[in-house]
């Protein structure tokens, strides 16, 4: 469990002053149907007086059903902005893969035309002058991806000018484009 992201994510919504506001909204709303309303319903009187009787014979418990009425909507509110914070974490760690991985990682349409690349694909492309996905891998390597319906890898190419063998893999996606994924086979 990483204690440090959980801190820190419930340091954040603990900050957000909207946390407090639906607490206090909530909250009063579940005090004046508990306290208020179902007693008005069960004895057809003014529920005021009851309240005050419940304090004066019950100070404690009455004290603490008032507080729970507050703290449970507090708790639900940042156990669920917590929840959706740490799913939207692992999302968002996928969708900068591509700008984290240090090998080249780029989409490309059927043609071999550059669809997508992560920033250090941008830089090392641009270093290259590669153009396509067959300034790459190749005109005859991108037609058998190209032509091929699903995934693949174990495909091993050689990059003359920076003199590297890459490990390649590739995923259709479901527009009709290729996701590339270049891994540097040390050596």
């Amino acid at each position: 469990m990483d204690y440090p992201l959980i801190g820190r994510l419930l340091s954040h919504k603990l900050r957000d002053r909207s946390t407090y506001n639906l607490a206090l909204v909530v909250g009063t709303l579940i005090n004046c149907y508990g306290q208020l309303l179902v007693p008005w319903f069960r004895s057809d009187a003014n529920p005021f007086p009851l309240l005050v009787a419940e304090f004066d014979a019950r100070p404690l418990l009455t004290l603490f059903s008032v507080f729970l009425g507050y703290a449970f909507p507090f708790c639900v509110g940042t156990y669920s902005a917590f929840t959706t914070q740490d799913k939207n974490r692992r999302i968002a760690s996928i969708a900068d893969f591509p700008e984290r991985k240090l090998d080249p990682v780029f989409r490309a349409d059927k043609n071999g035309a550059l669809v997508e690349l992560g920033a250090n694909t941008k830089t090392f492309f641009e270093t290259h002058h590669i153009d396509d996905a067959q300034g790459i891998l190749g005109a005859e390597l991108w037609a058998d991806i190209a032509a091929k319906d699903g995934p693949g890898d174990g495909i091993t190419v050689h990059f003359a000018e920076n003199n590297t063998n890459y490990l390649v893999s590739h995923v259709p996606t479901e527009d009709n484009l290729i996701n590339i994924y270049l891994s540097r086979i040390p050596g």
